[in-house]
């Protein structure tokens, strides 16, 4: 059963007071562009990690980056398959904010858990309530974004994954706000460091009979999320930009610089012939910068092409 009901308590009210500072603070701080990559970049790590951590994926954080930079294996094992579906949708719901539950799903769970079509049909109705409610736009994207993820877990739409879903979701709508801070916000290492809160929080709905307490919870989670943001903009201009793989080769920094009109785009024939290099260096170089979201793939196979 659906149950959106809350009560804007103290608590609250508070901590969304503290958002909006956050918020216009870390969106009026200036930054250079390359930083701005580089941050999002150790966030979408961060994410993962921390995202698949809860559901027990045994690779570290140099292992996933690693594996995101590196031209991947002919054969995965689950749990590299896992953050290759997660760091695609992260890249995913960053630019698509049309709330499609299932395509979600698909996107980050399919090539574990199969399809799950038939089972999602049987709540989807549910799915379609608490939609119509979050989609209304009475409601501060903050709440809205914790409601949909908490109601989603509650309903359970698919036999595996569904939590998975359900954060993902959330940061859907926060992106699509302006509330996820230009993709740098992280949430999911505050729900696992601390897993008696998380489960207490996320029991509270049944217990409390509406979403207070967990909405307290999760506007923790965002505001303390912010003041993370926050400190790595400041201090950012004094680290080197060398962490989690991120460093681009001199090659990749031309390519980069190709591209600053944004009309312009370019194929892996284009790089060949600038520098020189095969069709697999090519490649290795464009999907790395892919991988990393710097630049975005468009189409399939040899009519494949590569805006900024």
């Amino acid at each position: 059963m659906v149950n959106l009901s809350y009560h804007l308590s103290e608590g609250l009210e508070k901590n969304l007071k503290e958002i909006e500072a956050l918020r216009t603070k870390v969106l009026t701080t200036p930054i250079l562009p390359k930083n701005e990559f580089r941050l999002r970049w150790e966030s979408n790590i961060n994410k993962t990690y921390w995202g698949l951590t809860l559901a027990d994926n045994p690779l570290t954080k140099n292992q996933i980056a690693k594996l995101l930079v590196n031209p991947l294996p002919k054969k995965l094992s689950d749990p590299q398959k896992e953050v290759i579906a997660y760091m695609n949708t992260l890249q995913y719901i960053r630019n698509n904010w049309l709330i499609d539950v299932l395509e979600i799903y698909n996107l980050s769970c399919k090539s574990i858990f199969g399809s799950t079509i038939s089972y999602y049909r049987s709540k989807e109705a549910g799915v379609k309530k608490i939609l119509e409610f979050i989609e209304s736009g009475k409601i501060h994207p903050v709440i809205q974004a914790g409601l949909l993820q908490i109601e989603i877990i509650k309903l359970s739409p698919f036999e595996n994954g569904t939590g998975r879903v359900a954060r993902l979701l959330s940061h859907l709508i926060l992106g699509k706000f302006g509330y996820d801070l230009r993709g740098l916000l992280v949430l999911e290492d505050y729900y696992r460091e601390d897993l008696i809160s998380l489960k207490e929080a996320t029991t509270s709905i049944e217990r409390y009979k509406n979403a207070t307490y967990w909405l307290e919870y999760f506007t923790e989670g965002v505001k303390l999320g912010m003041e993370k943001v926050l400190k790595n903009l400041e201090i950012t201009g004094s680290e080197p930009v060398r962490q989690f793989g991120w460093k681009l080769t001199d090659r990749q920094n031309k390519i980069l610089e190709r591209l600053e009109n944004p009309n312009l785009k370019i194929t892996n024939k284009d790089v060949q012939k600038m520098f020189g290099v095969s069709q697999i260096t090519a490649s290795r170089d464009l999907s790395k910068m892919a991988n990393l979201g710097i630049l975005l793939p468009h189409g399939k196979g040899r009519s494949v092409f590569y805006t900024k």
